[in-house]
């Protein structure tokens, strides 16, 4: 309730008589006063002001992360509202920039069903809908583990060939698959993995 309501309903419930309504308003003016100092009463919620520009108040880094994020989301329309939102996003890594960023991307390219129209940038982003896009941790690393696991693999059944067979020719391959297994590994891949090259 706004303290304008609160001051109406205080004098609507009182009816004072006309004479005493200046005293009944500063009664509930001071009413309204004391019930804030001690925690009561509406707090003055801190919106962003619609009529800045929001892109200019972005810093760098952010600006170039947005502009990567408005050209991904595709839909132009309401750009200082949703550079607004992004401001709001705080100083995120590169890597939540760019889970954003691919997610955006994502939703741009989904089929609307008929009748259906896209949500703008700025109810995109304070809804945080690109974390509908994230990937479960789980996921991405049986994922990381699946590349790694399928390149140990074939390094396995070519040294096998290999000892079966003495060809020279299959020892380049090998060299290559393990190369292809360590820069798997130094990339964070496949930390669960126990096979050994």
């Amino acid at each position: 309730m706004s303290k304008k309501r609160f001051i109406q309903a205080v004098i609507v419930r009182s009816l004072p008589e006309p004479p005493k309504l200046p005293d009944a308003i500063r009664y509930a003016e001071d009413l309204w006063d004391a019930l804030t100092r001690h925690g009561y009463g509406q707090p003055v919620e801190s919106k962003p002001q619609a009529g800045k520009d929001w892109y200019r108040e972005l810093s760098d880094r952010q600006r170039k992360w947005f502009s990567a994020f408005w050209l991904a989301f595709g839909y132009k329309q309401g750009r200082n509202e949703a550079a607004m939102r992004w401001h709001q996003l705080g100083d995120l890594t590169d890597e939540q920039y760019q889970q954003i960023v691919d997610a955006a991307r994502k939703e741009a390219g989904k089929q609307l069903a008929p009748g259906q129209v896209r949500k703008m940038a700025q109810g995109w982003l304070f809804e945080k809908r690109f974390l509908d896009y994230a990937p479960d941790e789980r996921v991405k690393q049986g994922e990381k583990n699946h590349v790694l696991t399928r390149l140990m693999g074939e390094l396995n059944g070519i040294r096998q060939l290999h000892a079966a067979s003495g060809d020279e020719a299959l020892l380049e391959q090998i060299n290559k698959l393990e190369g292809q297994i360590r820069q798997e590994r130094q990339a964070g891949r496949g930390s669960d993995a126990h096979v050994a090259i």
